[in-house]
């Protein structure tokens, strides 16, 4: 993120927003925290966002796009299924924005709106999955007879539960177990060029 002293106001909002978010909870935050720790007032707050929802799911996009840049970058140049065995073992590296995923998922259970967002954004997720499975298949690393969308729904699926088994602090694989798991698997559905 930018620094504060030169981000814009909606900037400065987010930061502040996943701070207060993180050590208070959804539904514990409160607008005139976040605006005061942003430096502003909550007429800022309701000048850039509608709401405590819809900053959540702002600030949780600004954190899961740079996240995601950042794994795109360290897996460039990758083959589809190398790529594939690198996200795996990524599901098991600690972040900071867990809680603000849940948070916003129980929230959404009473938000349509917002449940309906985080369903926009975990779609986009899968199909860059879908893509990154497609390539796959057409380098002949997975099978071509596997089912596109039901492999990238079982990745999206493996990577929520690997967010919930974060929240609730429970320790991964020991040494390099996870990744032997992650290519055996990849081994399974392997295609012609295996």
């Amino acid at each position: 993120m930018v620094a504060l002293e030169n981000a814009s106001t909606r900037e400065r909002l987010l930061a502040a927003a996943v701070d207060v978010f993180i050590d208070q909870g959804f539904d514990r935050a409160r607008l005139q925290d976040i605006a005061r720790g942003a430096g502003l007032t909550t007429g800022a707050v309701y000048a850039n966002f509608r709401g405590k929802a819809e900053l959540l799911f702002e600030a949780i996009g600004a954190r899961a796009g740079a996240e995601m840049d950042t794994l795109m970058s360290q897996a460039r140049g990758r083959d589809a299924r190398e790529l594939l065995g690198f996200l795996g073992d990524r599901l098991l590296a600690p972040r900071d924005q867990v809680p603000l995923l849940l948070d916003a998922i129980a929230a959404g259970r009473r938000d349509p709106e917002l449940a309906g967002a985080l369903r926009q954004r975990l779609d986009a997720r899968e199909c860059v999955v879908i893509e990154l499975v497609e390539r796959a298949k057409a380098d002949g690393a997975i099978d071509a007879e596997i089912d596109t969308a039901a492999l990238a729904r079982f990745c999206v699926m493996l990577a929520m539960g690997a967010l919930v088994m974060r929240t609730m602090q429970i320790d991964p694989p020991a040494g390099d177990a996870w990744h032997d798991v992650v290519a055996r698997v990849l081994d399974a559905i392997g295609g012609t060029a295996r």
